[in-house]
């Protein structure tokens, strides 16, 4: 190819045909310019063909992650909310003696025990911690999705610390109650006076303080990060094989 049109700018040349020869030399180079601008596009289009592959793996991966959390993350506030109603019933029993009188040792044992319950939610972050620390967050063109992901950590470690907050206090307080229950006779336990739990200032205090209040904001946070994982998975639906 180069050779014809070599043999063509000779003749040329030869023929003392100078205009023409001319118009072929900006021909000539027009081509050239063309083919380098063909070439540009195509490497241009692989290189994006390979950043949206490696979007699409990163968004596919960071789905199943989300996932996975986005069900912890509700059993933690199924279970908490047990907590929290149960914490509402025993306030209300603090102010109505006559019911308290009424109930079962086992079933006072019962809401002491729902009361107790503590759930903390420990997500699974490695790909996110991933993607971050290397940088591939910045592989994902959804402006949105990338700073929900970058602030999720801030958002969990707020989320999260009421309940390490309650669970931090909470034995110390219960088992201050629970040893004053003990029925104790000659050195020997005989087992527990249950309902004598409901009069300790301590399991008082930590149902209002730990259980109610503490829990109280706490499912807020808990319910408000619930939301935005359902966001980041939404984003990221939208966001795979557009």
């Amino acid at each position: 190819m180069i050779k014809f049109f070599r043999k063509i700018r000779q003749n040329l040349l030869s023929e003392n045909k100078f205009s023409k020869y001319l118009i072929y030399a900006i021909g000539e180079i027009l081509l050239v310019i063309i083919g380098i601008l063909i070439a540009v596009s195509i490497n241009g289009w692989n290189e994006d063909r390979k950043l949206k592959n490696a979007e699409q793996s990163i968004l596919k991966d960071l789905k199943q992650e989300m996932i996975i959390n986005l069900k912890a993350l509700e059993f933690a506030i199924e279970e908490n909310e047990k907590s929290f109603q149960t914490a509402i019933e025993m306030r209300a029993l603090f102010r109505d003696r006559a019911a308290f009188d009424k109930m079962s040792d086992s079933m006072f044992y019962t809401s002491f025990r729902k009361l107790n319950w503590n759930v903390t939610y420990d997500p699974q972050n490695g790909i996110l911690n991933s993607i971050i620390s290397s940088g591939q967050i910045n592989q994902l063109s959804n402006k949105e999705l990338k700073y929900l992901l970058a602030s999720l950590k801030e958002l969990t470690t707020d989320a999260i610390e009421n309940t390490r907050k309650i669970e931090a206090q909470r034995d110390d307080l219960i088992k201050s109650a629970w040893t004053d229950a003990m029925i104790i006779k000659d050195g020997k336990n005989l087992g527990l006076n249950m309902k004598s739990i409901y009069e300790h200032p301590e399991f008082r205090w930590a149902t209002s303080h730990l259980f109610y209040f503490q829990r109280k904001d706490g499912l807020k946070e808990e319910k408000e990060l619930r939301a935005t994982l359902e966001n980041i998975i939404e984003l990221i639906n939208e966001n795979i094989n557009k």
